[in-house]
């Protein structure tokens, strides 16, 4: 099941990892993770990490759908692979 906000689609797992790390983004933050992602879209790019506040997101950028969230706490130790850009979302 994905959900669907602001032209990004939250895969099921996604919407889990939100939930579960008590992750809650508003319209406005969706905006900004759609925006990042249009942007590295039009370099070229497949997957992207976004970096936003203490968070990160892989998203597959030509389905524009978040893959997986992080928050601060989660992703200090984490290894990110088979992306192909980095974005640090302002």
């Amino acid at each position: 099941e994905k959900t669907r906000g602001r032209g990004l689609t939250f895969s099921g797992h996604a919407r889990q990892r939100l939930q579960a790390r008590r992750i809650n983004l508003d319209a406005a933050e969706i905006n900004k993770l759609a925006q990042a992602v249009e942007k590295v879209a039009a370099k070229g790019s497949r997957s992207s990490l976004l970096l936003y506040k203490d968070l990160a997101f892989v998203a597959g950028v030509q389905s524009r759908t978040i893959i997986t969230a992080l928050d601060g706490e989660s992703r200090k130790e984490h290894i990110f692979t088979n992306i192909d850009s980095a974005v640090i979302v302002g």
